[in-house]
């Protein structure tokens, strides 16, 4: 009769706890690695112009089948299309997916993710990456802006299918870069900043939904609307961005939402371009809108000196006209219908700051600038140099006291002022000799170093914030705003207090 053979107690527990050990080391490898991951790829916050990384992120956040609206294009839509004022004004609820350079093979896998969450009446798209951009790139743009449409997209069929297309039609691009972020950022590791290691805030803003706001007036008088285009030449689009339109076009279809083909303003677009745009458009029974056409620009109330930030890049007060123009045209497509929704009641007010952020650049009165400063989202540096006081107002001490500033400079003979305002309450000094102060901004890690000019014992007006000089470095007084829960500086202007009427310089 043959005996049961049973195994060593010992070896069994010693075998158990080597699995355990392997298990466990596996864990925290994986966990190091997620981390590292993290930290090496690059973030685009609020504290960016282009906040890319708080548009994608920000998107998964949103409430399964609420959008109405998704847009999409290039930095010509994330400049353009702001989520909030088409709410505000029309009650449509929407979000902007746009971002630097988006050509139309990211466009439609972005559009692919977001149907996985999303059930839109609406896709809007701006056409200005249908034309060569960048000849010596296999998709039209750079392959960084490609990166930093699809890091932050959600892993799954959708993303492994869109890593897969590019790199099979960019052959200088890698899959496994893809999947190993180190294999691509590996360098990034001499320049991290404090977004890669505390992140944490600015990762919860996304307020803006995908828009990208911007303050500055381009001054371009010389553009010029064109006349609606007949029978000009048309512009030959780019093969693979007609495909991929193609492909898009038909997957809004299958999910019977319309598509609407839009061109905001650009010194770029031509009647030529447009001209192929409507052939296409006309072909596939699609609107299309030209905001260059003359008819769409002047029923907008654009002016492209005032409204564009720059070349092809609106900034807010002509993203607010094409966005209410635009919100009309989806009114009387029936595309959309008013509702009110809390995820953009909520973020109202946010909004509301970033209009008054934008407004502070072109505030030219002292006065008008100190009252508009007294917010508690504000810490302010002020650094004067040289004069400061000659021709310095009553009605300007007043605006100071406000902030909480006890110095008086109206009257005075003061050779040198500065402050640091944060929280309401003001630390300050006066007087002759090298005024500084140096430290570090409440519940943050950026550093500030402000530094006053008399001329007797410095040259030059300092306010350093995050170790960058940020001074207009002008004769009265320089002012720098940050922004701390975005961490930006969202103005930096010097006011000549030593001149009458105290010009702004910027």
């Amino acid at each position: 009769m043959k005996r049961n053979k049973q195994g060593n107690p010992k070896k069994q527990r010693d075998h158990g706890r080597f699995f355990l050990a392997c298990t466990a080391f596996a864990a925290l490898l994986i966990t190091c690695i997620l981390a590292v991951y993290q930290i090496i790829v690059p973030k685009f916050f609020y504290d960016n112009d282009w906040p890319t990384t708080s548009g994608y992120r920000g998107f998964y956040q949103l409430e399964a089948h609420t959008a109405d609206v998704l847009f999409f294009g290039s930095s010509h839509a994330a400049s353009f299309f702001i989520p909030q004022e088409l709410y505000n004004s029309y009650g449509i609820t929407s979000y902007n997916l746009g971002c630097e350079q988006q050509n139309l093979v990211v466009s439609y896998y972005w559009l692919k993710e977001a149907l996985r969450y999303q059930q839109p009446k609406a896709v809007i798209l701006d056409c200005y990456m249908l034309f060569e951009y960048n000849a010596k790139e296999p998709l039209n743009t750079a392959e960084s802006c490609t990166r930093k449409a699809l890091d932050f997209m959600k892993w799954s069929p959708v993303k492994q299918e869109a890593v897969k297309t590019i790199c099979a039609l960019d052959e200088n691009q890698s899959l496994l870069s893809y999947y190993f972020p180190n294999i691509r950022y590996h360098t990034r590791w001499k320049g991290l900043s404090q977004n890669d290691f505390h992140a944490a805030r600015q990762k919860s803003h996304y307020e803006l939904k995908g828009y990208a706001p911007l303050a500055g007036y381009c001054g371009y008088t010389e553009f010029a609307p064109f006349e609606r285009p007949g029978g000009e030449t048309k512009a030959a689009m780019v093969p693979l961005m007609e495909a991929y339109l193609d492909k898009l076009r038909l997957l809004c279809e299958q999910n019977l939402i319309s598509l609407v083909l839009v061109k905001n303003p650009s010194t770029s677009q031509t009647a030529e371009k447009s001209a192929a745009i409507k052939e296409y458009a006309n072909r596939h029974n699609l609107l299309f809108l030209d905001y260059n056409e003359k008819t769409l620009y002047d029923q907008a109330g654009y002016c492209f000196a005032a409204d564009n930030h720059d070349g092809g890049h609106g900034n807010l007060w002509g993203a607010q006209k094409i966005t209410n123009d635009l919100g009309r045209t989806l009114k009387e497509q029936g595309i959309a219908d008013s509702k009110t929704s809390q995820q953009w009641e909520q973020t109202k007010a946010y909004y509301k700051g970033i209009q008054k952020d934008c407004c502070l650049a072109h505030i030219s009165d002292l006065d008008t600038y100190l009252y508009q400063l007294k917010d508690c989202r504000y810490d302010i540096f002020i650094a004067s140099k040289g004069d400061c006081t000659s021709f310095f107002k009553e009605s300007s001490a007043q605006m100071l006291a406000r902030l909480s500033c006890s110095t008086n400079l109206y009257g005075a003979q003061v050779p040198g002022f500065l402050a640091v305002i944060s929280d309401g309450s003001a630390a300050e000094q006066a007087g002759a000799g090298e005024l500084a102060a140096e430290g570090t901004l409440a519940d943050s890690f950026i550093t500030y170093d402000i530094r006053s000019a008399d001329t007797e014992h410095a040259e030059a007006s300092s306010i350093e914030i995050d170790g960058t000089q940020r001074s207009k470095n002008s004769r009265g007084l320089n002012i720098v705003v940050y922004r701390r829960d975005i961490k930006k500086v969202v103005d930096a202007v010097c006011f000549d207090t030593g001149a009458e009427g105290n010009p702004a310089i910027r």
